[in-house]
């Protein structure tokens, strides 16, 4: 078998791309696009295409050289026909878009589709946080909020290969309107695009901030809609920022409630949280696992290891390579 295989993560701002040693899980190189809302589905493929393209010409390696091509998407996936079926934070124009044949036919290798933190709980078990446990989760944060289960070293994908989506668990009943068009979904409390939705709603009602220096082409009146850059966040807290301290600590209370009863469902050993909010933002994560600890059973949550993800953003490439590889 090829030593290499490409894996890809698209998400509701970038896609991601990078080619992968998948004996060692080392990123040999990547290429980067981001998405938008409004592309159409010949748009959406040729960002693929072309961070693929990318990703090999910045590792010098050849498509000859290549397993398979693996894909990490947000939503929900029919694995068997390489489709994605319903998403909450991409375009409408990638549902029922045939990527991983456009793929195959483009690049003539395999290719397969999963769920993004599905492949992203693959990564981190080979090579990641979860190389050492057999029962862990894995939570992403950013656009959305996402899950990947590992139980006795399997990945557990449910009856429609869809388990895991975390995001969409009602924690507020008639609460805000969730991306899918729920209500009361954890995604719509603790997602980046929550937290920003909520810091622009703060500013809008004229509550001082950093924000307003930091983001100083930002209009809280005409927003529209584009996540916030998790370094932005960081800083206004470090600032001592009150407003973005009070968002960020209410979101990671939602988390951590969503958390705490996965802990109590399913008893990990390990919970394994990762994105790009995550990795920036350490008053999310620490609020998240105060709340796991305190309102978890005490046999399960004294007990559940809390961790970031080791692979950081390339979680989601790495897995997704190593899914193409095996293609």
């Amino acid at each position: 078998m090829a030593r290499y295989a490409i894996g890809v993560d698209f998400g509701g701002t970038k896609v991601l791309a990078a080619v992968v040693d998948v004996e060692t899980g080392k990123v040999k190189g990547t290429g980067k696009k981001k998405t938008s809302a409004k592309d159409g589905p010949d748009q959406l493929v040729d960002r693929i295409f072309s961070t693929c393209d990318d990703a090999l010409k910045d590792a010098k390696v050849k498509i000859g050289e290549i397993a398979g091509i693996g894909v990490g998407i947000a939503g929900q996936v029919d694995t068997e026909k390489g489709l994605l079926i319903g998403t909450a934070n991409l375009s409408r124009a990638v549902v029922d878009l045939p990527i991983a044949k456009r793929i195959t036919d483009r690049y003539k290798v395999p290719a397969a589709l999963r769920n993004d933190v599905h492949i992203a709980a693959i990564g981190e078990d080979r090579f990641g946080s979860g190389k050492d446990v057999s029962d862990f989760v894995c939570v992403f944060v950013g656009t959305g909020i996402g899950g990947g289960i590992v139980s006795n070293g399997q990945l557990v994908t449910g009856a429609t290969g869809n388990a895991g989506e975390l995001g969409h668990t009602t924690i507020e009943v008639d609460g805000r309107i969730c991306g899918c068009g729920g209500r009361g979904h954890l995604e719509a409390y603790a997602s980046r695009t929550a937290i920003t939705n909520a810091l622009m709603g703060e500013l809008r009602r004229g509550k001082p901030s950093i924000l307003r220096e930091l983001l100083p082409d930002v209009d809280p009146a005409a927003y529209g809609g584009e996540a916030m850059r998790s370094g932005v966040i960081s800083k206004a807290i470090a600032a001592g920022d009150e407003v973005t301290t009070r968002v960020v600590t209410s979101a990671g209370e939602y988390l951590g409630y969503g958390l705490a009863s996965i802990v109590n469902f399913l008893n990990p050993q390990r919970i394994i949280l990762g994105g790009g909010v995550i990795e920036a933002v350490d008053l999310l994560f620490e609020t998240a696992e105060t709340v796991i600890r305190r309102e978890s059973f005490p046999a399960a949550g004294e007990k559940v290891e809390i961790v970031r993800a080791a692979l950081g953003d390339n979680s989601g490439v790495v897995g997704a390579a190593v899914i193409g590889a095996d293609a």
